[in-house]
């Protein structure tokens, strides 16, 4: 009996590693996004911590204004942030799509080499059992002798 062999085993691998791929750099793209949320909220904690010290001793006018500087400053770089963030999920929604297509295109690849494998199973059994049965005749004519 031969062994099962998929004629699309080469590109059932590449299927493969083209959607490891892309689940990889998915990955990538959430780590990034996370680091981003993070600094965002670090600099959301800075500037309320910037307010709460800010009320709880008394300050000069200069300080007033250097602290209004630095809270401007820090909502500015909370606002890049945010878009960064927006344009980092938009590349995100990309990629899952892309991720989407390329699990599609390996679940096509699998069920396809498990048609091909039931056919030549299918096949071999086809063929022992015309052994058989030319075996069966066989035998019957020689028991009629």
């Amino acid at each position: 009996m031969s062994k099962f062999r998929f004629k699309f085993e080469s590109v059932k691998k590449v299927k493969e590693a083209f959607e490891k791929k892309a689940q990889k750099e998915l990955a990538q793209i959430d780590l990034i996004i996370t680091k981003h949320q993070e600094l965002r909220q670090k600099l959301e904690d800075e500037i309320n911590d910037l307010r709460n010290s800010a009320y709880k001793k008394r300050m000069n006018i200069a300080e007033l204004q250097f602290i209004g500087g630095y809270d401007n400053v820090l909502r500015k770089q909370i606002e890049m942030q945010t878009e960064v963030i927006s344009q980092l999920k938009k590349k995100r929604d990309k990629k899952i799509e892309e991720v989407v297509v390329k699990t599609k295109e390996r679940k096509i690849m699998n069920q396809l080499e498990e048609t091909y494998k039931e056919n030549f199973y299918k096949d071999i059994n086809l063929s022992e059992m015309k052994n058989f049965d030319e075996i069966a005749v066989q035998n019957f004519n020689k028991a009629k002798k």
